[in-house]
């Protein structure tokens, strides 16, 4: 399975370093989820984000972490606040639900390699993510 450089040039503004990918759904055509392969080199992470379904991260190699966050509205701001962070090795799993705040990523400077499993919505209609700007990003360089 080769790298897919038209989704790694579409996906360049959801991470933070360098990053490949591979999408192994696309080789075994799932219909249920989307399946990709992502390598995390030097430290490199996912911007913040959540899933409209859960995702589930199956790590494959080196050092990694998850951290998640939780939202309040409070009128015109949203405040968030880190709630949780799980560090990540080869053999470990970890369910991410839906809607959750999160990033995960190479702890340090670490590689770090995942299976991310996005499950699809009812009728398999594609999950979207949504990412959050750089606003978001110096708070989460701050609790690493």
């Amino acid at each position: 399975m080769r790298m897919d450089k038209k989704l790694a040039k579409k996906t360049t503004n959801y991470f933070v370093g360098r990053v490949l990918l591979q999408d192994i759904s696309k080789v075994i055509r799932s219909k249920e989820e989307k399946i990709y392969h992502v390598t995390f080199k030097s430290g490199a992470r996912t911007k913040i984000h959540y899933h409209q379904a859960g995702q589930t991260l199956i790590p494959t190699g080196g050092k990694g972490m998850l951290v998640m966050f939780s939202t309040k509205n409070t009128g015109s701001t949203v405040k968030i606040k880190k709630t949780e962070s799980v560090d990540l090795t080869k053999g470990d799993a970890v369910y991410i639900p839906a809607q959750k705040l999160h990033w995960h990523g190479a702890k340090g400077k670490n590689n770090f390699s995942h299976i991310a499993i996005n499950a699809k919505l009812p009728g398999y209609i594609e999950s979207k993510t949504i990412w959050y700007d750089s606003d978001f990003q110096t708070f989460a360089k701050k609790i690493k």
